[in-house]
């Protein structure tokens, strides 16, 4: 994978470098270090001790930009996040079947799909990790799904009634359903028939 970009950080989720300026290497080493790890053992397995030895650096260093490890893992999957190109397509049609087919790759070919259950399920003891998941991860990825809707409301493509949270719901859901409850393969044609039923209920162009 090319070089990750560093994640945005939550307002206070930062350590104590506040005032030091931030060595744009030493952040990527880190959080590069920390989505190898967790390919490889897991969330509740992984220290900081472990991902300062391999980003070769010291646990104070992570710590002055990362007060939690939950933060420090939330922010590494940031990485994994990062959309190569706009959704914005052109039709409402082609940006959600970008956004769906996106999701579809980041959860099936990225360690974020890979170690997301376990993740998931150390959330229910750890609310830190999941708020900080939901603010850094879920959130703004939704928002572009919603702007998405927006776009084809605005230009008539969706009918002006067009449920958003249903078409979210309708779209991710089975994904995340597949993933993480029934471990079932996503079928090659899933995109492209989830958007056909989205417009179906929603589109206004003919036979729609």
């Amino acid at each position: 994978m090319s070089e990750s970009p560093m994640a945005p950080r939550r307002p206070g989720g930062r350590g104590s470098d506040v005032g030091r300026p931030r060595d744009p290497g030493t952040d990527r080493s880190i959080l590069r270090a920390t989505i190898e790890l967790l390919a490889e053992v897991g969330y509740a397995r992984l220290t900081v001790a472990e991902v300062a030895r391999r980003a070769g650096v010291s646990k104070p260093a992570i710590y002055r930009r990362w007060s939690q490890k939950s933060q420090l893992v939330v922010e590494a999957m940031v990485t994994q996040m990062r959309p190569a190109r706009s959704s914005a397509t052109g039709s409402a049609a082609g940006d959600l079947l970008f956004l769906t087919e996106r999701l579809i790759d980041i959860l099936t070919r990225t360690p974020l799909g890979r170690v997301l259950p376990g993740l998931v399920a150390e959330m229910a003891a750890d609310p830190v990790l999941a708020t900080s998941y939901r603010e850094l991860i879920i959130e703004p990825n939704q928002l572009d799904w919603r702007s998405a809707v927006e776009r084809g409301i605005a230009s008539g493509e969706l009918a002006a009634d067009t449920d958003t949270d249903f078409v979210l719901n309708s779209l991710a859901g089975p994904l995340y359903f597949s993933l993480l409850i029934t471990g079932a393969p996503i079928e090659p044609g899933y995109a492209r028939a989830a958007v056909d039923l989205v417009l179906a209920r929603f589109g206004t162009g003919p036979g729609e």
